[in-house]
């Protein structure tokens, strides 16, 4: 059984939990986490308005790779050759260097094509519009952890 989609607020609770060694619970903690990560740059003003949105793939890399870079001060990978491999990876120019960034370091990973018509079916695809599941932030945010170790400062 797939576990339900996680909403936009609820995943930026989740990652900033990194940084502070646990999560805030209650509403108004949330919401000044929102505002907060508003301020600083890494969730935009939809993010901000609209915390009950079910969170897509493009969006999370996005969010993600902000709260790494301007969170926790971790500098862009120059080389993202890696990223290459996925077809779909320019289809959202705006998010192309988010998830290049995410997928480079193995934060969130591909989808191999399942569809018999397309001739070759070991393209990789982000898919960007995917909604993520809580089971798929939470191994997102376990990547993140196997990647940086401890990220609070």
């Amino acid at each position: 059984m797939e576990s339900e989609a996680i909403c936009t607020g609820e995943f930026a609770r989740l990652l900033f939990g990194l940084k502070t060694k646990g999560g805030t619970a209650d509403s108004a903690a949330t919401e000044d986490l929102l505002r907060y990560g508003h301020y600083r740059g890494w969730l935009e003003d939809q993010d901000e308005r609209q915390p009950q949105a079910s969170l897509n793939r493009q969006t999370a890399a996005r969010i993600t790779h902000e709260f790494m870079r301007i969170e926790l001060q971790i500098p862009d990978l120059a080389d993202i050759t890696p990223a290459t491999k996925l077809k779909d990876l320019y289809t959202c120019r705006v998010c192309a260097n988010h998830i290049a960034q995410i997928y480079t370091r193995g934060i969130m990973g591909a989808e191999k094509n399942e569809e018999p018509e397309l001739p070759d079916s070991s393209y990789l695809f982000f898919n960007h519009l995917k909604l993520i599941t809580k089971d798929e932030a939470y191994k997102i945010i376990a990547n993140y952890e196997d990647c940086f170790g401890s990220a609070s400062q």
